[in-house]
């Protein structure tokens, strides 16, 4: 917070703009579908001051957001498949901890989760062992991924950049890309814990599946 100048002031005002204009969005909760989906990305060496990747998810319950972040990587990464491949670990140790959750409350899923990613090289990595030699300096941690996927218990699939959810979370975007986005995560409307009786519960499903 030292140093600033005229471009920091204008970026905080037109935050505060963007607040004050979008007051009455919220989240809506639908009944519907009890399926678990999840959007990962993450940008390259976005951080000027750093190189580090800011990387970014959204989680879905059926249609209902329930989990959303975006944060700057704790490293350097030297290719897009470790950044990529580093957010993908991030968003499904969200997706573990919603699992036992609803497993807690007992609610039981229908199927396995569902993670979306746009980098094939990533989704590569964490279904096939046979990329290990280009990946030794990836943290061992971060491998429990390719785990999840032999076992069955996450599936992951490629999504096209136009219909990713998390680039909202990682960069700036042109006004009609950052509008699509805001309208598939958030509603124009007030809170309703109880829910109605529209059912798009595929939605999320449905848009990753058009840019197949």
């Amino acid at each position: 917070m030292h140093q600033l100048t005229n471009i920091h002031w204008k970026a905080v005002k037109c935050i505060l703009r963007y607040v004050l204009g979008t007051s009455h969005d919220g989240l809506v909760f639908h009944h519907g579908d009890s399926s678990v989906i999840a959007f990962s990305d993450a940008d390259y060496a976005g951080n000027p001051d750093d190189c580090r990747s800011t990387g970014g998810y959204c989680i879905f319950f059926g249609s209902n957001l329930v989990s959303w972040s975006s944060k700057k990587q704790p490293t350097v990464s030297r290719s897009s498949t470790e950044y990529e491949y580093f957010q993908l670990a991030l968003t499904d140790m969200e997706l573990s901890w919603i699992q036992q959750l609803l497993q807690e409350l007992h609610v039981s899923l229908p199927s396995p989760s569902l993670l979306w990613c746009n980098n094939s090289s990533s989704i590569a990595l964490a279904s096939n062992p046979i990329f290990h030699a280009g990946t030794k300096h990836i943290d061992v941690d971060y491998h429990y991924v390719r785990e999840l996927v032999l076992a069955g218990s996450l599936h992951v699939h490629y999504v096209s950049t136009h219909t990713q959810m998390p680039d909202i979370f990682t960069k700036g975007l042109p006004l009609p890309q950052f509008a699509y986005r805001k309208s598939k995560l958030l509603r124009s409307s007030h809170i309703n814990l109880q829910g109605d009786n529209r059912d798009d519960a595929k939605f999320a499903q449905d848009q990753a599946l058009q840019s197949l």
